[in-house]
């Protein structure tokens, strides 16, 4: 899937810029965004924010509707390919990270890292959300992609997800059967609405026996990927019944590369980057991959990395 930037004029920037100095906030010109990203590629935001909690994550985003200018809402930036060209208009980089635990339940907000949240249930005896040790992400990322790993899934432990809806500039909650919850898919993936803070649901159980199995999940992901090296995580599906990795080290594509990306040795379904790398490399890499699986197993591989920003129209949504 790809989010293309649209173009931006300097007038809209303009107000932009104006509408936050009113409001206090601090706007960064050309801002570099590989360095926020996992995959560490990519070209500059003509704007980005860092809004540190949920009041001023809203601020940000009405302003920039007001002011009519995108905006690309971003966590960890753990499974984005960033466009060389970089992305127009407004990059918000959500750090709120409020977290409440309350019996079972834990409400926290959209930029909580993912493994934050599981290192705060285990302390505090609450079971479920250990699958989340291996999710570099945030919780806001986990519940847009329905997020999952050994077993488990967020849709598992979602109650309720709290969005701000740009039409009707609203904040609106959702439960579970409305957050229409697939296989790396939920509703927040097709339309402009921005995940605020998400309610999830998790079982007792002994804290010392938590962290086990969270050890023990963190400890298979440390055999099984590269974490050493520059990576977007998983960058195909899984098609029904099968695992892209599997496929792709059948088809013999460990280790192709192109220019500055190639495909792991350690995992078949992770490109990592060399330090200085290029976007057009990883997708090039990516494009040339599916291409392979198809021909030797009929099988289109679907991408479950994000590419965004301004591609060049030939590499528009794969």
């Amino acid at each position: 899937m790809s989010l293309v930037s649209p173009s931006v004029d300097s007038v809209a920037l303009s107000r932009l810029d104006a509408l936050a100095a009113e409001q206090g906030i601090a706007l960064t010109v050309d801002a570099p965004l590989a360095p926020l990203t996992t995959l560490r590629v990519g070209g500059p935001a003509d704007r980005l924010a860092t809004p540190g909690d949920r009041d001023e994550l809203l601020t940000v985003l009405q302003i920039a509707r007001q002011a009519g200018v995108p905006c690309l809402v971003i966590g960890n930036a753990s499974d984005l390919v960033v466009a060389d060209a970089g992305v127009r208009g407004l990059v918000v980089r959500n750090r709120s990270r409020s977290v409440v635990i309350s019996d079972d339940e834990l409400i926290a907000d959209s930029g909580v890292p993912l493994a934050l949240l599981v290192k705060r249930c285990t302390a505090a005896g609450l079971s479920g959300l250990e699958f989340g040790i291996s999710i570099p992400g945030t919780l806001g990322g986990a519940v847009w992609a329905n997020a999952g790993a050994h077993g488990g899934e967020m849709r598992d432990l979602v109650v309720a997800v709290d969005a701000w809806d740009p039409a009707s500039d609203r904040v609106m909650t959702y439960d579970t059967a409305a957050c229409r919850f697939g296989y790396r898919e939920s509703r927040f993936k097709h339309g402009d609405e921005v995940i605020l803070a998400a309610r999830l649901r998790l079982g007792r159980d002994d804290p010392a026996a938590i962290g086990a199995r969270v050890t023990a999940d963190h400890a298979a992901r440390a055999a099984t990927q590269p974490l050493a090296d520059q990576n977007a995580g998983s960058v195909f599906r899984n098609p029904p019944g099968d695992h892209a990795g599997r496929l792709i080290d059948a088809a013999g594509l460990k280790g192709m590369r192109v220019g500055t990306a190639s495909v792991s040795t350690v995992h078949a379904n992770f490109i990592v980057t060399e330090r200085v790398g290029r976007a057009a490399d990883v997708r090039a890499l990516g494009d040339r991959v599916r291409a392979a699986v198809r021909e030797r197993f009929g099988i289109e591989l679907q991408y479950e990395i994000e590419f965004v920003g301004e591609w060049p129209a030939a590499e528009e949504a794969p």
